[in-house]
């Protein structure tokens, strides 16, 4: 779901270079973290906060404009902003339960980075 996540805000980024609201050179690693609290959403990203200073931006409205970017996905009920700039991700339940399918598919190989191994 991380890997999903980090995915969607790729594209955000990609979408507000191109409407300028980040610049061109714009670099930021994406975290992704459980929340704390549940209802604070199932996982967050500080991103906003680390593009703030290159978008020259204050991060919670950055944060705004990164959530309205997003691209639609089945796995993501929706987004809040919190504090000063964390974006918060309600994830879809029925989309938390597809990994037991992987997870039954790949057996022991489920988690590792080279499936063939051990």
């Amino acid at each position: 779901m991380k890997a999903h996540l980090a995915d969607l805000l790729n594209q955000a980024i990609q979408s507000l270079i191109q409407a300028g609201t980040l610049p061109p050179d714009a670099q930021a690693e994406i975290h992704i973290e459980n929340t704390r609290d549940k209802a604070h959403g199932d996982l967050a990203s500080n991103l906003a906060m680390t593009l703030a200073k290159a978008a020259r931006s204050n991060p919670r409205q950055l944060a705004e404009k990164i959530c309205a970017a997003l691209p639609a996905s089945d796995q993501v009920v929706k987004t809040e902003i919190a504090g000063p700039g964390f974006i918060n991700f309600f994830i879809n339940p029925d989309a938390i339960y597809t990994v037991v399918g992987d997870i039954l598919s790949q057996g022991k190989a489920f988690g590792r980075a080279e499936p063939n191994s051990g």
